[in-house]
């Protein structure tokens, strides 16, 4: 008799499963749209693909297969529709004025960030909290900021040279790494982290980085791992789960910093927490340091591995193509630096039309955010072709395949910065497509940053460091593989490393 409750509960959840999934496929507002039914039924055939599948992180590789078995609308889980055509992308990340457009909850939250500017649901509340944080970078507050990073910059061709001459080569991924982590802290936190005086420490800050983003395939799919895990005591988290750990302990660094900032009696504005605090449209509740530490944690998480990214791939295609590339890039750099020490203005590199070629083709092809970036229309249906999205659907795009679409950059997976240059009678159909920063009201807020970054740090290397590739390869340490929101490369790399 004991057995019998237990048959009563199998019974509710085989009819409550059956019963959804009848839903799902017949009678969802979704149920029209094409898809693999399967998909259609359950959210587990998304985390099969990016959990268990090997390397994980591989449903961005099934999406694709997906649009050519289906078309470009295809129902991609239970609830949301992704689209695969780049015309469309203006329609979907559009500015207020032309629809308003949320954030889909699951997305939103993937970094356990629910109350930062990246994790924000609401288009109101996400736009003013983002208002309180964009002067700090703006072009003006960067340029500000130019000597600072042409000092880091120093630091970092001192390393790569000493660690050539120490071991034969230098691994670039990690001291790229290093120096926008530092360039990054030293600008929003107003004190650097000084990764690039010590490789101990930079090593252990790529685990943390690392940690985060081998985590983002487990976390897209159960949005209350890291809200848990920072309800938790740490030192138990170290033992049974050190990459959680490392997440913890960065946020609740963060939480310190900002309590400290708001203790503070005279903000000046100086760094992301104070220019927070500082700002009169924010209300009190949106001033607490434990919602300033999500903004930090954000920024910190994503804005020195991303631009650090870039900068290795730029440095990788170059080197790969030296005898096509680095002279032009050499010759155009000595009319502005005469001295290998100068230090030009990031506008005037802008004015370098070879080196903005590399750059904006580097930016292209690393094509680094993979994970798809679902919004909602909450107000209006969207529509695509001659299909009808019904309002507060998630409907989602990526980035990768704009960037990397065969129909707007003829042979996409081939390094060509002359597709940059003002011959170019395709420069302004590419030109629309070009989005790695991201479009609308939800692009990357450290756009300027970044690129000061990218313009500096590549005119200096390439001016007075004479370099070339060691022991890498693109297929093992270039090309993404698996998505962890940004794409990662094979397990197998060694990074790219660098000789004199």
């Amino acid at each position: 008799m004991s057995s019998i409750p237990g048959l009563h509960v199998m019974a509710v959840v085989l009819l409550y499963t059956t019963a959804l999934i009848t839903y799902r496929l017949y009678f969802h507002p979704l149920a029209k749209f094409p898809g693999p039914k399967l998909a259609a039924a359950t959210g587990w055939y998304e985390a099969y693909f990016d959990l268990w599948v090997l390397p994980r992180g591989q449903f961005m590789h099934e999406i694709k297969r997906m649009h050519q078995l289906y078309g470009p609308i295809v129902r991609i889980n239970p609830n949301e529709i992704h689209i695969e055509d780049s015309s469309w992308s203006e329609t979907l990340y559009s500015n207020a004025a032309n629809g308003t457009r949320d954030k889909y909850p699951p997305a939103a939250h993937m970094t356990g960030t629910p109350d930062g500017v990246f994790g924000t649901v609401s288009h109101a509340i996400h736009r003013r909290r983002r208002a309180a944080i964009s002067p700090l970078f703006s072009t003006v507050s960067v340029a500000r900021s130019e000597t600072r990073i042409y000092d880091m910059v120093d630091i970092l061709l001192n390393r790569i040279s000493e660690q050539i001459r120490r071991d034969g080569w230098a691994e670039l991924r990690l001291n790229y790494l290093a120096f926008t982590t530092d360039t990054l802290t030293d600008f929003c936190f107003t004190e650097s982290m000084q990764l690039l005086q010590d490789e101990k420490k930079a090593a252990g800050w790529k685990s943390t980085i690392q940690a985060i983003a081998l985590l983002t395939p487990l976390i897209k799919q159960f949005t209350w791992v890291i809200p848990l895990a920072l309800a938790l005591p740490v030192r138990p988290l170290e033992i049974i789960i050190p990459d959680i750990a490392r997440v913890v302990k960065l946020r609740r660094d963060m939480e310190s910093q900002a309590l400290l900032a708001q203790r503070k009696k005279h903000p000046q504005n100086d760094n992301i927490f104070e220019s927070i605090l500082t700002n009169r449209a924010l209300g009190k509740h949106e001033k607490h340091h434990k919602r300033m530490a999500q903004e930090g944690f954000v920024a910190i998480a994503a804005g020195g591995e991303t631009t650090g990214r870039v900068l290795t791939t730029i440095t990788f295609y170059i080197l790969e193509n030296k005898e096509h590339i680095l002279p032009r890039l050499r010759e155009e750099l000595v009319t502005l630096m005469p001295d290998p020490e100068d230090r030009p203005s990031v506008s005037e590199l802008k004015n370098l039309p070879w080196l903005s070629a590399i750059i904006k083709e580097s930016l292209r092809i690393t094509a680094l955010v993979t994970s798809r970036l679902p919004l909602v229309s909450p107000n209006e249906s969207l529509v695509y072709k001659d299909w009808v999205i019904p309002r507060g659907t998630p409907v989602s795009m990526t980035l990768r395949s704009i960037l990397l679409d065969p129909d707007v950059f003829d042979q996409p997976m081939q390094f060509r910065p002359s597709r940059w240059l003002s011959n170019n009678p395709d420069l302004e159909h590419i030109s629309r497509n070009y989005l790695p920063f991201g479009r609308g009201s939800r692009m990357c807020l450290g756009m300027n940053l970044a690129l000061a970054e990218l313009y500096i740090t590549t005119a200096s290397i390439f001016r007075r460091l004479q370099l070339e590739l060691h022991e890498t390869y693109k297929e093992r340490d270039i090309d993404i593989v698996r998505d962890c929101f940004i794409g990662e490369v094979s397990p197998e790399s060694k990074g790219v490393r660098v000789k004199f």
